[in-house]
């Protein structure tokens, strides 16, 4: 009889930001990776792998520094791929043609019908524009502008999100801590992914304030989780923001239930919304968030945390969130 012919190994797909999370969150449970492959299906080596090149430089493995650092291997390993970036005269003349009005669809063609030695395709052309967004991104016609499919609306209501209207009355209350309201806030339009996520706290005033690079779902829902972890939490407030659509994912990690409140209702999170004009003494309308650093939000959210206010008899929110929780050493969130 010939000899059977090995298995053939199943090849390894990329992983994805939540099974990143699940990597983050069982390390921190001190899970062995033996445990983690076995959760996500993964050969245990293929874990040791991905944990030993994505540490960030304190040693600890995060799943948005993992993910941004893949991303950078990818866009460095096909630079020398790129067909526009590689031929200066040939970039010069695309960017010639995007000024003079043409789409990536007429530039295309236009080079095929005029016999050009080097074509490049619409899809071409498309990414070598979302390579530097920000500065290539008026020479389309709509200038970056979402562009809402006729018959479709982006704030129609998702039933599986639960509305504010069936939020328990005792958070109107304001009598105990663990309910919170969530909103991002914007810098200028040019820079609209860089924003600052702000988290209060009802009864207390306790904020919390955390710097996105990005406004994708997965990662707002990670920082939530991050920032939230450890503290009272029961309910989460919130816009109908496609920012905050992984709210599963938060509720499975925290143990709490996200409510939503109408569309352009800001009054429905008051406090937030309060929060939000105040730190614009900080950070204020027109700027650019994009150079604002976590250290400089943690900064704004100390000095706002220690202000007295006249709601609280001139305590200031760090000392009543302390005083009802008994947790001290929140000044340094």
């Amino acid at each position: 009889m010939p000899p059977a012919e090995p298995a053939s190994r199943t090849p390894f797909q990329q992983l994805t930001l939540s099974e990143r999370g699940i990597i983050r969150h069982m390390l921190t449970k001190k899970a062995r990776v033996r445990e983690i492959a076995e959760v996500l299906g993964k050969h245990r080596s293929s874990i040791y792998r991905e944990i030993r090149r994505n540490k960030n430089a304190g040693g600890y493995y995060i799943e948005d520094h993992a993910q941004s650092i893949l991303k950078k291997r990818r866009v460095n390993a096909r630079s020398q791929f790129r067909i526009i970036e590689n031929d200066t005269l040939l970039e010069g003349q695309a960017e010639g043609l995007f000024k003079y009005g043409l789409s990536p669809d007429q530039i295309a063609g236009f080079m095929e019908r005029v016999g050009q030695v080097q074509v490049v395709s619409r899809s071409t052309l498309y990414r070598w524009v979302h390579r530097q967004w920000q500065s290539r991104k008026a020479l389309l016609r709509f200038r970056g502008k979402v562009r809402v499919p006729y018959g479709s609306k982006r704030d129609s209501w998702d039933p599986n999100k639960r509305h504010i209207s069936t939020r328990p009355a005792l958070v109107d209350d304001r009598e105990r801590v663990g309910d919170w309201e969530a909103d991002l806030v914007h810098g200028t339009k040019d820079d609209s992914h860089h924003s600052l996520l702000t988290l209060n706290d009802r009864a207390t005033g306790f904020c919390i304030i955390r710097k996105l690079s990005s406004l994708n779902s997965e990662v707002c829902a990670g920082v939530i989780v991050r920032a939230l972890e450890g503290l009272p939490v029961k309910t989460i407030t919130c816009d109908n923001g496609w920012e905050f659509g992984r709210h599963q994912r938060i509720e499975r990690y925290l143990g709490c239930r996200v409510y939503f409140t109408d569309v352009n209702s800001p009054q429905q999170r008051g406090s937030n919304e309060n929060l939000n004009g105040l730190l614009r003494q900080f950070f204020p309308k027109g700027r650019s968030m994009k150079h604002v650093t976590q250290s400089q939000a943690t900064l704004a959210a100390q000095r706002l945390n220690s202000r007295p206010r006249k709601r609280f008899g001139y305590q200031s929110p760090r000392q009543l969130f302390a005083a009802m929780t008994g947790k001290s050493a929140l000044f340094i969130r």
